[in-house]
This record gives C-alpha cells, sequence and structure tokens, in this order.
C-alpha cells in the first residue's frame, strides 16, 4: 500500500513540475514577444528621432545584413524612365548605419509598421511586416521587411533587414485588408 502511495505522490509531484515549467516557458515566451514588439516600435521611433545611439543598440555586433530589392513593378516603371545604359540593378546593399545617415537629407522621416507577425524560440526569430516609409511626411516607398534577431547575452539584437520596395511613384500601398488577403493567398500551398 505504501509503494502505490509513494508512486502516486511521485506521479503528482511529477505532473505539478511539468506543469510550473510549462507556465515558466509561456511566461519566457510572452516575454519575448513584448521585447521583440519593443524593438519594433524603438525601431520606428529612432527612425523619427533620427537617434543614432538607440537605433545603432538594436543590432548586433560585427556584420549585419542590409539588403533590398525594387519589385518587378517599380523597376519596369524605373528601367522605362532611364536610357538602357543606365539601367540599373533592382537589388542594393548597405549598412543599418548608412541608412540612418542618409535619413540626415530629410526634415522629417518614419518608418510605420502594420501586419507584423514574430516567430521565435526564445533564442532566434523572425519577424514580418508591412512597412511604409516616409520622408518629409510624404510616403516615398513601401514593401515587406523582413527582420532576423538573435538573444544574446540576453538581449534581443537584430541580424538582418532585408525588404522589398514598391515606389509610391507609380504604385500606391494597397489598404491593409487587402495586403493581408495577399498575403494568405501567396502563402497557401
Amino acid at each position: 500500500m505504501k509503494s502505490t502511495h509513494d508512486n502516486l505522490l511521485k506521479i503528482v509531484l511529477l505532473n505539478a513540475l511539468a506543469f510550473l515549467t510549462s507556465i515558466s516557458y509561456a511566461q519566457q515566451l510572452t516575454e519575448d514577444n513584448k521585447a521583440l514588439t519593443d524593438i519594433i516600435d524603438v525601431y520606428s521611433k529612432s527612425v523619427i528621432e533620427k537617434d543614432s545611439a538607440v537605433f545603432y543598440n538594436l543590432f548586433n555586433d560585427g556584420v549585419v545584413t542590409w539588403c533590398a530589392a525594387l519589385k518587378d513593378r517599380s523597376q519596369a516603371k524605373e528601367a522605362a524612365k532611364q536610357a538602357a545604359e543606365k539601367k540599373r540593378s533592382n537589388f542594393f546593399s548597405g549598412s543599418y548605419k548608412g541608412f540612418l545617415r542618409g535619413l540626415f537629407r530629410y526634415k522629417t522621416t518614419e518608418d510605420k509598421f502594420d501586419n507584423v507577425h514574430i516567430v521565435h524560440d526564445g533564442t532566434v526569430a523572425s519577424v514580418t511586416m508591412d512597412y511604409s516609409f516616409w520622408a518629409d511626411n510624404k510616403m516615398t516607398n513601401w514593401g515587406g521587411k523582413y527582420l532576423t534577431l538573435i538573444k544574446r547575452d540576453g538581449q534581443w539584437k537584430i541580424t538582418s533587414v532585408i525588404y522589398s520596395l514598391e515606389l509610391t511613384e507609380y504604385f500606391e500601398q494597397p489598404a491593409l485588408e487587402e495586403r493581408q488577403k495577399s498575403k494568405i493567398k501567396q502563402s497557401s500551398f
């Protein structure tokens, strides 16, 4: 009888330990979601304020990928506007520091985000979002932005920023509802 009682006690204790562990893990995931959301907010605010110290602190030390590609239809419009010998690639790369320095040519700047999706495992993360970039109170381009991050020494740091560009000179950004429908169609297998 004592053996049955001991086994039952062990089962109850193991279940309680598993439950407490799952609560702790869920709490950590929630804290990470908040920290990653905060990074997006700080990123946006530092673009508005052109605050290099705050912006640079969001990024990992060492190499950080920063690249973009002009969407095909904007690229076709640009190519038609330019002489054949001046035709440029739709791809460019740079750095987060170069991006921020470039903001100073405008009086005001803002990188607006919506349709944000965060996926992480507590150590690495992917954040996808729609963005629109505004300079001097006018939207100049929009597209999809993809960030990858690592949790390094307890802090989330951006390791890459990859984005597409559609130029508002040629194409307006569709409403959020239309963009959400479009992404669902694209992601369906």
